[in-house]
């Protein structure tokens, strides 16, 4: 392994002028002597102990991810969102899967405080999520769904609740007779919002809020869900769900039934993935401005050292496609 005690002796320099080139000080280093460094580095192919810099200037450059499901098509899209972002500011992403499993997130909490991550992005699985390792390890923390705001933690995200109103909205103005809602499960973020969403644009219409469900987020549970939903007699016309891959689980499970969609059945997911506009049919959906939301948590965690807590929401876009009668 080549070391910089090996550069300085081509370089033909100390040990120390080494480290001054690569950290950028304490001392100078004049421009002739800098070069032969960076030429020997060169030739010996050394790349410096970025670990050991990061430490001895008490960050290690790395921000931690957790997610729900990295399966999940809208996560994959975040994920690479942020990395993108962390890239930019040379900061390494460190990636957390929970597998929509409560016990599992807890665990990739308490790593990333103990692998020295410098901050953490999360998106829980829970609406409360404990975030008690991360304060008492001050360490600075983005959520990105809705989150109560006396927790000391900054929160990105879209308004689900008028998101929810929007994309309910725009089913009711459709004029189909039953709208319902397929939810995640009660405790899951944004559950809530999607919900008082979706009652208050159907009570405003007139129209009883009588056809709600709840499935995982997940194109298997919410097929299941579905199936069973759309078997009975009395299913709803239109469906709601809360995010695109439930209602990608909705779609196989109208063309399991023998639905046509839209013409049976209409169907609008949330999040606004990239596969949404290739489903068949495209997908009507709420997209999440998820560059923005990924480069403002960098700005906040890396720019701004983190010092600066938040609680800011984003513009959303309902984009009409062919599933929902568009």
């Amino acid at each position: 392994m080549i070391t910089g005690r090996d550069v300085a002796e081509r370089a033909g320099t100390s040990t120390a002028v080494v480290s001054y080139v690569f950290n950028n000080g304490p001392r100078n280093v004049s421009p002739a002597t800098r070069q032969r460094v960076l030429d020997a580095a060169a030739e010996l192919n050394y790349r410096p102990n970025v670990v050991a810099k990061a430490l001895s200037a008490g960050r290690t450059a790395s921000i931690g991810l957790i997610v729900p499901d990295i399966a999940n098509s809208y996560f994959g899209e975040l994920a690479r969102a942020i990395e993108d972002a962390a890239l930019d500011r040379d900061n390494l992403l460190l990636i957390g899967d929970s597998a929509m499993n409560a016990e599992q997130e807890r665990l990739h909490m308490a790593s990333f405080v103990d692998r020295r991550v410098d901050a953490v992005i999360l998106v829980s699985l829970l609406d409360e999520p404990d975030i008690s390792l991360f304060q008492q390890a001050g360490l600075p923390v983005v959520v990105l769904h809705p989150i109560d705001e006396t927790k000391n933690v900054s929160s990105l995200t879209i308004d689900y609740e008028k998101a929810a109103h929007s994309a309910t909205a725009h089913l009711l103005a459709h004029g189909y007779p039953s709208i319902g809602l397929l939810n995640g499960p009660g405790d899951s973020a944004g559950s809530r919002q999607h919900l008082r969403g979706f009652t208050q644009a159907m009570e405003e219409a007139g129209r009883p809020v009588t056809h709600v469900r709840s499935s995982s987020i997940s194109r298997a549970d919410a097929a299941e869900t579905a199936l069973a939903w759309l078997r009975e007699s009395e299913h709803p016309r239109a469906l709601y769900a809360t995010t695109d891959e439930q209602a990608f689980g909705v779609l196989y499970a109208a063309y399991e039934c023998g639905l046509s969609v839209p013409g049976d059945l209409a169907v609008v997911g949330f999040d606004g993935t990239a596969h949404s506009g290739f489903a068949v049919p495209p997908l009507a959906t709420v997209k999440q401005p998820v560059a923005a939301i990924a480069d403002r948590a960098m700005t906040l965690l890396v720019d701004l050292g983190g010092e600066e807590t938040v609680h800011e929401l984003f513009d959303f876009e309902f984009v009409p496609r062919a599933s929902c009668g568009c």
